[in-house]
């Protein structure tokens, strides 16, 4: 079985704060997290997203993933940045490596297909989105970072899958 995954970030410059969430379906059905961190980047929240909605799935699971461009572009780069001892095409260090040099075994040889996030208000990236702002404004209100499963009945609201 394959899994379908939709991530979402918001980030916040002026405080340095930011949220992401995903929605995940596969046979088991639907599942969400949503988070939030404090004194961080906007290109850390999307491994961060990633990290948690894998971090319970077999590594042979095909995986699609809906994301925004900046984020399939990273992920597509992963293997390059790695062979290149985490060095981007111009010889810099890879931004936020320590966010997404974990993603590696959790990505594995599994099936990869980066497809980009479905825009609209009716979309599970919306759905996403929303959550993801959630995250950011909580983790600046309380100062700390966390996570948090979307409960099933507003996962039921999901719409576009």
């Amino acid at each position: 079985m394959s899994l379908k995954l939709w991530i979402a970030t918001a980030f916040d410059p002026v405080y340095g704060n930011g949220g992401w969430a995903y929605v995940r379906a596969d046979a088991a059905g639907l599942s969400g997290k949503a988070g939030g961190e404090r004194r961080t980047t906007a290109g850390a929240l999307g491994p961060l997203a990633i990290a948690a909605a894998l971090a319970d799935v077999d590594l042979k699971t095909p995986l699609t993933v809906y994301a925004s461009p900046a984020l399939a572009a990273g992920l597509a780069a992963l293997p390059v940045w790695a062979a290149a001892g985490w060095r981007t095409d111009d010889n810099e260090p890879v931004p936020d490596r320590v966010q997404w040099e974990p993603l590696l075994p959790k990505l594995g040889a599994r099936p990869l297909t980066l497809l980009a996030a479905p825009q609209g208000a009716d979309t599970p990236t919306a759905f996403c989105a929303a959550w993801a702002e959630l995250g950011r404004d909580k983790a600046k209100a309380t100062g700390k970072p966390f996570a948090s499963a979307i409960p099933k009945p507003n996962l039921s609201k999901v719409k576009g899958l």
